[in-house]
């Protein structure tokens, strides 16, 4: 037997190079997703940013607390300290201004607020009635009209469960009787109400509190010169 020979047969497999995106068009989508990304981070650093804005004055507006309004109580170096603690738990540097350091009083430029009212800045809800009673310029005597008004609202004012009837007196008329004095007879025509309706219509006097407004922001002169009423609902007793 003869053999002739032997046939190979190769099979070549040619590979089709495919094309894919150009690397520049790569870099401008990389570059497109790191610009979102950083208007993410804007938008998402936009309340922590105003969150810092605010408590820039809460150093001095704390000193004021801790002062209760008035000048004296605490020395220079312990506003200080509060000043610069304040800051620090705000992650702020300290203040480089050494007048803003100092000016506590121009800096919190919002109503003072004495330690023993901090519990008014709770949630709670309202239910207000203004000109409760009026009264004649330079007096904290209930006339007639008031009684009878008053006698009409006293269920609607008398205090249920945990809430507290606030009082506050209005002043802009005080005369020799109260040595022009206004935020004294405003004081004296709250307290005529609050024993009005403790007297006649037994109230319970540890559930109503009789203030004072000690500078009136107001131009209505009817309501500058009565009592107005609050029945204060705790946010827990709801």
């Amino acid at each position: 037997m003869t053999v002739i020979g032997e046939i190979k047969v190769k099979t070549v497999i040619k590979k089709v190079k495919t094309k894919g995106a150009p690397a520049y068009l790569v870099s401008f989508g990389d570059m497109m997703t790191l610009i979102l990304c950083f208007f993410i981070l804007l938008v998402a650093m936009a309340k922590e940013r105003d969150f810092g804005l605010m408590a820039r004055g809460i150093g001095s507006f704390v000193v004021q607390v801790k002062s209760m309004g008035l000048t004296g109580v605490l020395d220079a170096h312990e506003k200080q300290a509060i000043f610069e603690q304040m800051r620090r738990r705000f992650n702020l540097p300290p203040e480089d201004d050494p007048e803003r350091r100092a000016a506590h009083e121009e800096a919190a430029l919002s109503e003072l607020v004495r330690a023993e009212d901090l519990a008014k800045l709770e949630p709670h809800d309202e239910v207000r009635q203004p000109r409760l009673a009026s009264f004649d310029p330079d007096s904290d005597v209930l006339d007639a009209a008031s009684r009878r008004y008053i006698d009409a609202l006293v269920d609607t004012l008398r205090p249920r469960g945990e809430q507290t009837l606030s009082l506050e007196g209005h002043a802009t008329d005080a005369g020799p009787k109260f040595q022009y004095d206004n935020s004294r007879l405003a004081n004296a025509r709250a307290r005529a109400v609050l024993d009005y309706l403790v007297e006649e219509h037994g109230f319970d006097p540890g559930r109503v509190r009789a203030k004072a407004w000690f500078a009136e922001v107001t131009v209505n002169e009817l309501s500058a010169t009565g009592v107005d009423a609050r029945l204060i609902i705790p946010a827990t007793a709801r």
